[in-house]
């Protein structure tokens, strides 16, 4: 049958009633897709309200337990903190105090700094008074640094020997290595009291405060009995420099001096005094 046909046969009214029937169940259709997807979100809210109490739970529970770990544990976590906020800190202060170039400074520096040196008259033509334009504080300066360690040395030996003879050796035993200089005072003062009690030829000093036996003009008992304090100085220098070159480090080490190839006969008391005597002062230097 037509539609015509069907129109006729309804009364005109067919193709009318098939079209509201077609919207009908459009509208149907698309009312439930939207059920479904309002359901759908419901279902979404309802996980996601779950998921965030339950992740709340769990961060309480882990922050506490972490917390209670850190604080079992802050022996060793608080030294770490300290380190790191120490190199921080060293970083910091180099970066922002260097004079140099570098893009991460922003603080400003001045090559020339307006210091006046005591002792010192000198200014620069730009007004400001500066010690890197002072020619013979230059000078003096680079004679200090070309052996700090000598002067240093030279003060530590006059504190230990002096108002003793051994005070006028302090210059030739500055000259040697601080290593050398301590045992040279060490020994020194076990052997003699720095020279107190020391071989005498015809009552002169032989200057021999150690013990020494290297050939040479000779006094009793085969001492050496040297001319002069540098002559002393560079014959027992030059020995101890050779077992120092041999490794010898320390007044235990450097028992040959006493017992010579062996302490069989010594006694370990007698071995142990002279260690402690001799290292008495050699720490004094040597520390």
């Amino acid at each position: 049958m037509s539609s015509w046909s069907k129109s006729a046969f309804y009364g005109g009214v067919y193709t009318k009633t098939q079209k509201q029937e077609n919207c009908l169940s459009c509208d149907i259709k698309y009312e439930c897709k939207y059920r479904k997807f309002a359901a759908q979100l419901e279902k979404f809210k309802d996980l996601s309200e779950t998921g965030w109490e339950k992740t709340k739970y769990f961060s309480k529970v882990y922050n506490k337990k972490l917390k209670n770990h850190i604080w079992k544990k802050q022996e060793v976590y608080l030294p770490v903190l300290i380190a790191v906020t120490l190199l921080a800190l060293v970083f910091v202060s180099k970066t922002a105090f260097s004079k140099t170039a570098d893009p991460t400074n922003n603080l400003p520096v001045e090559d020339k700094y307006n210091v006046k040196l005591i002792g010192t008259n000198f200014t620069s033509q730009t007004g400001k008074l500066c010690s890197s334009e002072n020619e013979e504080y230059q000078k003096d300066l680079a004679k200090s640094a070309e052996a700090p360690d000598a002067n240093d040395l030279k003060k530590d030996v006059q504190k230990i020997v002096k108002n003793t003879p051994m005070a006028a050796m302090v210059d030739p035993i500055s000259e040697k290595d601080r290593t050398v200089a301590a045992f040279i005072v060490g020994i020194a003062m076990k052997e003699s009291k720095f020279g107190v009690y020391s071989p005498k030829l015809a009552g002169r000093d032989c200057y021999n405060y150690w013990g020494f036996k290297g050939g040479g003009k000779t006094v009793a008992g085969g001492y050496s009995c040297f001319a002069s304090p540098e002559q002393a100085i560079d014959a027992v220098g030059g020995k101890i420099e050779k077992m120092v070159a041999k490794g010898v480090r320390t007044p235990a080490q450097a028992i040959s001096w006493k017992c010579g190839s062996s302490c069989a006969g010594h006694g370990q008391a007698n071995v142990q005094k002279w260690i402690s005597d001799v290292a008495i002062n050699f720490y004094k230097i040597n520390s």
